[in-house]
C-alpha cells in the first residue's frame, strides 16, 4: 500500500484492489476466491437487517445459537445444506443458483486460470444470490 492512510473504506478497497492486480493473474484469482467466500456471509447479515432481527431473534426462529449465526455472518462457519436452508426460512428468502457468466465445466490450465482470473474482476456479483420470497 501507499504511504498514504487512505481516508475511507472505499479508497483502502481501492488500494486494494489495485495492489492486488499489480501482483499478478494468481493474486487476483486468490482475491476472488475470498470475496466469494465472504459473499454469502454479507448478504445474510444484509436481509436479517432488512427485516429488523438481531441474530438473537434470527436463531430463535431457526432453532440455532446466537453465536453459530454470528459466525455465519462473519464468514468463520462454513454451514451445512440444512442449516442454510433453515437460515434462508427464518429470514424468509430463498437461495437461488446462480450461473456463471463464463461456465467452468473442467479444471483450467494455468494460462486458463490467469485469463479466468483477469475475466472475474468484469463477471457480476451475484453468486449465492439470497432474494427476498416474491408474495
Amino acid at each position: 500500500m501507499s504511504h498514504r492512510k487512505p481516508v475511507t473504506f472505499d479508497e483502502f478497497i481501492s488500494e486494494v484492489e489495485a495492489e492486488t492486480r499489480a501482483a499478478g493473474p494468481q493474486a487476483v484469482a486468490e482475491a476472488e476466491a475470498l470475496r466469494d467466500h465472504f459473499r454469502l456471509a454479507a448478504q445474510l447479515l444484509r436481509r436479517r437487517r432488512e427485516l429488523r432481527l438481531t441474530q438473537k431473534q434470527l436463531a430463535g426462529r431457526v432453532g440455532i445459537h446466537q453465536s453459530e449465526i454470528s459466525d455465519i455472518e462473519r464468514g468463520t462457519a462454513s454451514p451445512g445444506y440444512r442449516t442454510l436452508m433453515k437460515v434462508a426460512e427464518g429470514l424468509d428468502a430463498d437461495f437461488v443458483l446462480v450461473p456463471r457468466a463464463t461456465p467452468n465445466h473442467r479444471r483450467s490450465s494455468p494460462s486458463k486460470a490467469r485469463t479466468a482470473a483477469r475475466r472475474a474482476s468484469r463477471v457480476p456479483d451475484y453468486a449465492h444470490t439470497v432474494s427476498a420470497k416474491r408474495r
